[in-house]
Order: C-alpha cells, then sequence, then structure tokens
C-alpha cells in the first residue's frame, strides 16, 4: 500500500510517512508515563484516600499529606525488606559453602510475665519484633530465651509472626518458677527428633531446646545437624548432657550449633558450659560475637553473654550483628540485646550448589 501511495499519491504518502515517524517518537515516551502511572496507581490502591476505606487497603483516614507519603515509603519498605529476606532463604549458598543466618535473643522473664513494672503487652509487643527481626534479617534458625507463657512455656513464635516455621520448644519447670528456650526453624529444614529441659537440679536451673535437623542443603561431614538453644546457668551445668545425646546421637560431636545466653564470654567458661552439655571430646572451633550484650540498664548490668558456638569442621564467620535494645517503651524491665549471627558451612560436594543470597539490606531495628 505505501509502495502504491508513493508511487500515484506523493502528498498522501509524505503526510503518512511523517505521522509515522512521530508516532515512532510519541510512543516510547507514553508507554513511559503509562507505566509509571500504572506504577503509581498500583501504589496508590494499597493506600486508601481519606475517607475510603476498601478491603484489604490500609486507611490513612486523618493523616496530614506528608504522613500519607511518609506511610506510603514505610509499605515500600517493609516490601523490600521482606523480598530481600525471601530471596536469602532459598539457602545462601554459594560454590561449596551454605550460609546461615540465625537470630536469638534472650527477652527476660520480667517482659513475659508482666513483673516487676513491665507493661501487659510487653510480651505480645516482644514476640512480634522477635518474628520481625527474624524475617527482616533472613534467619534461617531462631533461638527464644525466656519468651514464654508464665515461667516455663515458651511462646508459640508461629502464631507471632513465623507462620510456617517448626518449632521445638524448651521448657524447665522448677517449684513454682522455670525457665524456657525454644528453636525454630524456617520452612525447608525437617526436625527429625527434639527434646529440651533443665540444666540444673536446683534453683540456678536454666532452660535448653535442642533438635536433630536436616538442613536444606546436606553439610560435609554431617548426615545432621544438631542444634542448640541455651540459657545456661551461672553455675556447672548438672543435666541435659543424655537428653542432647539422646536427640542427637554421634553427631553431636562434629556437627553441632549452639546458639543463646551462655552466662559467660568467649574464652571465660563457654568451652566449659559446651563440654558439660553437649561434648567434651570435641570444643567449638568457632563462637562469637564476643561483645556486650547484657544487659538494659546498662548503667545496672553489664555481661558478654550471648554467642553462636559450633564444631563444625571448616565453618567459619560470615558475620554478625549486635542490636539495639528493643520496644523500651513496654518497660522490659531488663533484657538482653538481640543478636543476628551469620556461619557458613561447608557442603556436600555432590549436591549443587544454590543461588547466592540477596546483599543484606539494612533495615530499622529501633
Amino acid at each position: 500500500v505505501c509502495s502504491s501511495l508513493h508511487k500515484f499519491k506523493p502528498p498522501l504518502f509524505q503526510t503518512l510517512a511523517t505521522l509515522s515517524l512521530v508516532a515512532a517518537m510519541v510512543a516510547p515516551s507514553l508507554l513511559i508515563r503509562v507505566a509509571v502511572l500504572a506504577a503509581s496507581a498500583s501504589a496508590a490502591a494499597s493506600l486508601a484516600p481519606e475517607g475510603v476505606c476498601r478491603a484489604g487497603a490500609t486507611c490513612l483516614s486523618g493523616q496530614s499529606a506528608v504522613q500519607q507519603e511518609q506511610a506510603l515509603l514505610q509499605l515500600k519498605a517493609d516490601r523490600s525488606s521482606s523480598q530481600v529476606a525471601d530471596a536469602g532463604r532459598q539457602n545462601s549458598s554459594a560454590g561449596s559453602e551454605l550460609t546461615l543466618s540465625t537470630f536469638f535473643w534472650n527477652v527476660h522473664w520480667e517482659c513475659s510475665n508482666a513483673a516487676r513494672g513491665a507493661s501487659r503487652n510487653c510480651k505480645t509487643q516482644v514476640a512480634r519484633r522477635f518474628a520481625k527481626l527474624a524475617h527482616d534479617f533472613g534467619a534461617d534458625i531462631v533461638a527464644s530465651v525466656e519468651l514464654s507463657d508464665g515461667m516455663s512455656q515458651p511462646v508459640k513464635l508461629p502464631w507471632h509472626g513465623l507462620s510456617g516455621w517448626t518449632q521445638v520448644d524448651g521448657p524447665c519447670q522448677e517449684g513454682s518458677g522455670g525457665d524456657s528456650s525454644a528453636l525454630a526453624f524456617a520452612p525447608g529444614w525437617n526436625v527429625l527428633s527434639s527434646g529440651g529441659g533443665c540444666l540444673r537440679h536446683d534453683s540456678d536451673t536454666r532452660a535448653f531446646a535442642v533438635a536433630k535437623v536436616a538442613p536444606p542443603v546436606p553439610i560435609r561431614g554431617c548426615s545432621s545437624l544438631c542444634v542448640v538453644a541455651i540459657h545456661a546457668p551461672h553455675g556447672t551445668i548438672t543435666k541435659g548432657h543424655e537428653e542432647v545425646s539422646r536427640v542427637c546421637g554421634d553427631e553431636k560431636r562434629i556437627c553441632t550449633l549452639a546458639m543463646g545466653d551462655w552466662n559467660v564470654p568467649v574464652g571465660g567458661g563457654l568451652n566449659s558450659r559446651w563440654s558439660e552439655l553437649i561434648s567434651g571430646q570435641a570444643p567449638p572451633l568457632l563462637a562469637e560475637p564476643n561483645e556486650r550484650t547484657c544487659c538494659f540498664p546498662e548503667s545496672d548490668h553489664y555481661g558478654v553473654f550471648d554467642h553462636l558456638a559450633s564444631n563444625i569442621a571448616g565453618a567459619r564467620s560470615a558475620g554478625h550483628e549486635v542490636l539495639p535494645y528493643q520496644i523500651l517503651e513496654e518497660n522490659p524491665v531488663k533484657q538482653h540485646r538481640p543478636v543476628v549471627a551469620r556461619i557458613s558451612l561447608p557442603t556436600d560436594r555432590s549436591t549443587p550448589s544454590s543461588p547466592q543470597s540477596a546483599p543484606h539490606q539494612q533495615v530499622d531495628i529501633r
């Protein structure tokens, strides 16, 4: 058709050609503008305007334009943080290593029991914050200490934000009191056996939880992993060794990860607590962090207590963060700093490597 127009009606052909050229130049710009408008509309759709509260929308009634903009930015940040965590949980393995992210936190019993002036909302708020931090930092394994219903029954973490995770409880009942520890594993981890209980026979007792697990990627030299959440007593551990042996068997000697509140610094008694509970034949080859984590308020307390330790050959540190104290507005009375510790483990060479994890993203940890 164009050749015919060019041959028989030059003016019309030139006009059409000119219009075609203009359209070709304008179309990309229009497409870009349409895409931007569509993205803006999509973001706006999740935030209902003032006076309109649709089902599933985030309502901003009574907020100023600045507040609405901040809410939109926060929504975007939350979604981005969630995407980073989800990407990291696809097994952060590169080459022949698997990098695991662990999160552990002693929130203290006063908050859990609204005791000594802690608010009635303290436990609920700290449980939600626990789950949020685990997600924000892409945790694979978490350990809670003294986050409990009553004094000895661990709070169910999947009920507070860790949906789909597998929890292992370590309740310790002692008279009218007690203590609690718990482990939880992200989807993709398989708990093969589990247990827990008390670490002493007297009032200085504390709690532990233990699980034999199959990780998403096999670890070199380990048919499974022995994972322990520990709240060590201030004295010698006199109970629990048999329970760790029952749950983990020989894997405890060379394939153990243990995390939590040891009540001693690295190099200042940690090896003794490890020997008393896990194995005297194979001390940990790696333990971190070794910095102050105890306690709020720091004017009254000091302790280098919270660590991740392992006796797995070839394990190496992949970094850690000691986070600020949390939800102080609920007056927790006493609290340790939450800890994120990452460890890289050698994988079985016959296992195909998984995609590299997403780079760590800065998140709001106030």
